[in-house]
């Protein structure tokens, strides 16, 4: 299958896109950034510019749309460009890609749009964005919904693990690169519950969503998340986590320091559609993650 992956040189896209060559897909990024991923075709552009995306879509039969400013405190600094990038250019998008033929849409959304529950919630519950980067996700899933009734969106929980193109702003990531870097890892709070999913897991996915009939996915909402902890019961994990080798080599372990709450948001994520649907169950868990960061940071973090 021929696949377009918009931001595919991002941190999602850099494991994505070798997931899906394996599988024997074709695979065309389209980013701002150069990819040197090998067999992938790589094609330079914005998706702000609309022509030039129109002909990224030619010929293709899927687009995982990755592309996004996915860092909340970026949204916040640079209002002007999450504004073009999140909101503005996805009024074009999925009328481009519907022009264009593309029979299958896959829009990564989040499950940043959730609002506080005391319970795990499922994609029939009602979303409420609080932040900028998570308007942009509903904005994009509004979006999607309205050209394509047979496209489907995926509400990513927070990704950890390694990528060749490493963040350490997710939660699980930033836990271990300041537990390395510093020896401590600062929580805010503590109680606030977050939902995590493995880099490997969601690749598999979104391969899954490739492979299967269109129809076993089309029009549907699915949440992709593993584990469900509260901030502080993810930040002991990541110290208990933290490969030996690591511990040895840096004097470990760590400690958490414990400060007042500076974000209130509280969410669990259920997963049970995705496995009851498409028969998909995660495989890889938030220690693993830890883990195989803690092995490859010395690597990850000089890049």
């Amino acid at each position: 299958m021929n696949v377009l992956i918009p931001g595919g040189s991002g941190y999602v896209g850099a494991a994505l896109v070798p997931h899906l060559l394996q599988a024997g897909h074709q695979v065309t990024v389209y980013d701002t950034a150069p990819s040197e991923i090998v067999g992938q075709k790589f094609i330079k552009g914005d998706v702000t510019g609309r022509a030039e995306f129109a002909g990224a879509c030619e010929g293709q039969d899927a687009v995982i749309y990755l592309a996004s400013i996915s860092n909340n405190d970026r949204c916040v600094a640079e209002p002007q460009l999450a504004k073009e990038v999140n909101i503005e250019a996805m009024l074009d998008v999925p009328r481009i890609v519907k022009a264009c033929n593309v029979k299958r849409f896959i829009y990564a959304s989040s499950v940043a749009g959730y609002r506080s529950a005391d319970k795990p919630a499922k994609e029939s519950e009602p979303i409420l964005a609080t932040t900028p980067y998570a308007r942009g996700k509903v904005w994009g899933e509004q979006l999607t919904r309205g050209e394509g009734a047979g496209w489907t969106i995926v509400r990513s929980a927070s990704v950890c693990g390694f990528s060749p193109r490493m963040r350490y702003d997710t939660t699980v990531n930033k836990m271990v690169h300041d537990a390395l870097t510093y020896g401590r890892i600062k929580v805010n709070g503590g109680q606030q519950k977050r939902s995590h999913i493995h880099m490997l897991d969601l690749c598999d996915f979104y391969r899954l969503l490739l492979d299967l009939p269109q129809e076993r996915s089309a029009g549907e909402v699915f949440n992709v998340v593993a584990e469900n902890h509260s901030v502080l019961e993810t930040a002991e994990i990541v110290i208990r986590s933290l490969a030996p080798n690591v511990r040895r080599a840096r004097n470990m372990p760590a400690f958490i320091e414990v400060g007042d709450a500076t974000d209130e948001r509280s969410y669990m994520v259920d997963g049970t559609k995705a496995r009851e649907f498409l028969g998909f169950i995660p495989k890889r868990t938030v220690a693993g993650a830890v883990r195989e960061i803690s092995e490859r940071f010395h690597v990850s973090h000089a890049a």
